[in-house]
């Protein structure tokens, strides 16, 4: 028998890669089917896999998001070959390959209820970074249609800004901008630049002052809900903008809004009034990676 050989995913791995992912749980499908080969073709992805005799028997994504971050997700292993090192090898393989081309930082998701995974993450020594779950809410419910919010353009990018880094003005903020499936990007300025390029921030503004703002994210399982990458704004008027939120999915006609939240007391009081639901008890930790990158 050959050793195992790491390399990127091609298109021909797709059909012997989805054959083992029929087993990632017990109790569920899952998803990769829908997304594997959109992700072997975006140049943005590094899908490895871990292959013998040519043939992937594990794989997992790494996605370069800037100069100084990525995010890493979907490890699956055949369970032909689990308890094999074959995690390790892939996790080896990634931290060289950031070193590589200089990323200092990566991230990535895990639930509360994935042990094997925590165990991974305590052999590891990564840190947790905070505890996220997802919520949603049905935008068909809404009783008024009159929307307060607007779309926002580069002209309001400081005013945005200045709310975003406004001291204490949200205790426990959303630190990161979201995708689903969860994938976390540090919020900076020219993230929020190319956002509003692309239409998708939205503002609240009262008494000529911008109070609220959210950001349109996306997934990659579905089109049909609105997602919400990244909310922020005064404690006191979270709730209304949730609210709004529906209304404007709902005149884009979304039937459903969808987004990752911080697990606090304030994102968990407005979201409850907003009538958005937990969709899942276990917790979204996100953790970052311990990488040794040579300068």
């Amino acid at each position: 028998m050959t050793e195992f050989q790491i390399r990127l995913a091609k298109i021909s791995d797709v059909e012997p890669i989805l054959a083992f992912c029929q087993y990632t749980w017990e109790n569920q499908k899952d998803y990769m089917h829908l997304v594997l080969e959109k992700r072997i073709n975006n140049p943005e992805n590094k899908v490895f896999v871990v292959t013998l005799d040519d043939i992937p028997v594990a794989m997992q994504q790494v996605v370069i998001l800037s100069k100084q971050e990525a995010w890493r997700s979907s490890l699956r292993v055949d369970r032909r070959y689990r308890r094999r090192g074959l995690s390790k090898l892939l996790d080896s393989h990634t931290n060289k390959y950031l070193s590589k081309i200089n990323v200092p930082i990566l991230r990535y998701c895990v639930l509360s209820e994935n042990e094997l995974m925590l165990k991974i993450i305590s052999r590891r020594g990564d840190k947790k970074l905070d505890s996220y779950s997802v919520y949603k809410a049905d935008a068909d419910t809404v009783t008024s249609y009159t929307n307060q919010l607007i779309q926002l353009d580069l002209k309001h990018f400081d005013d945005i800004w200045s709310l975003m880094i406004r001291k204490k003005i949200l205790y426990k903020k959303k630190s990161f901008y979201t995708q689903l499936i969860p994938k976390c990007q540090t919020i900076t300025p020219e993230l929020v630049k190319d956002c509003l390029l692309g239409g998708k921030v939205f503002g609240l503004i009262q008494n000529e002052r911008l109070r609220g703002i959210a950001i349109q994210s996306y997934s990659e399982l579905s089109e049909e809900e609105f997602y919400i990458g990244y909310l922020h704004g005064e404690p006191e008027i979270l709730t209304v903008l949730l609210c709004e939120l529906c209304k404007l999915a709902y005149s884009l006609g979304k039937s459903v809004v969808r987004g990752i939240f911080p697990l606090n007391d304030i994102f968990g009081d407005a979201l409850s009034q907003a009538a958005f639901q937990r969709i899942d008890q276990a917790e979204a930790g996100i953790y970052r990676s311990s990488l040794k990158i040579k300068n």
